[in-house]
């Protein structure tokens, strides 16, 4: 009889061996909270980062309209100086100057309008596909969590709350997201003349 106590206390050791610590819990808990606190600031920096893409767009814009009136003063000015002339082989040369210079610089003004529209849309996106990122790095932590706390609990949340039925299923999934964040941060830092 006391061996058989002896091994079903040997087996309870080796179990409970087995079982996650208790500090590993909460330090994957506390890992958890960390990482709602992030997502709620990089949401914030996200919603600022966009917000002042729009005011620079904005701005970008007023000064490309400002030096499209600027340039079409100047040509105003110029074919008041036209009529002037008397020679008319001159004035008909200097008016077709001026129209295609004023062709250019209505084809200039929209090109630059166009590419700020582009690049405004891209950062926006590029963001935004952060965010995506983001909480797909969220739904890892809460399967390893669940894992963490409990084998069954990481299984229920596995299939619940990212509809997969294996952690080999999951992680390849959340596998073709890190080269899609690399390359839209690489992007985003491109598109905002930054370096990384």
């Amino acid at each position: 009889m006391n061996a058989y106590k002896l091994a079903i206390l040997g087996l309870i050791l080796i179990i409970s061996g087995c079982a996650t610590p208790p500090e590993v819990k909460q330090l994957s808990l506390k890992q958890l909270d960390y990482l709602n606190v992030l997502t709620d600031a990089v949401t914030i920096q996200s919603e600022g980062l966009i917000s002042i893409a729009k005011k620079l767009k904005q701005q970008s814009e007023g000064n490309i309209n400002c030096h499209q009136q600027t340039s079409i003063d100047r040509l105003n000015q110029l074919m008041t100086t036209t009529i002037d002339l008397t020679d008319p082989k001159k004035r008909r040369e200097l008016k077709q100057k001026i129209l295609a210079q004023a062709t250019e610089i209505n084809k200039v003004t929209q090109r630059s309008q166009q590419k700020l529209a582009v690049d405004f849309k891209a950062i926006k996106t590029k963001t935004q596909q952060l965010q995506v990122y983001l909480k797909k790095i969220k739904e890892v932590q809460l399967v390893l969590n669940g894992y963490i706390q409990s084998q069954k609990a990481g299984e229920q949340l596995l299939a619940t709350s990212v509809g997969h039925t294996s952690v080999d299923g999951f992680l390849g999934t959340i596998n073709t997201y890190i080269p899609l964040i690399k390359s839209t941060s690489s992007e985003l830092a491109r598109l905002l003349n930054v370096k990384p």
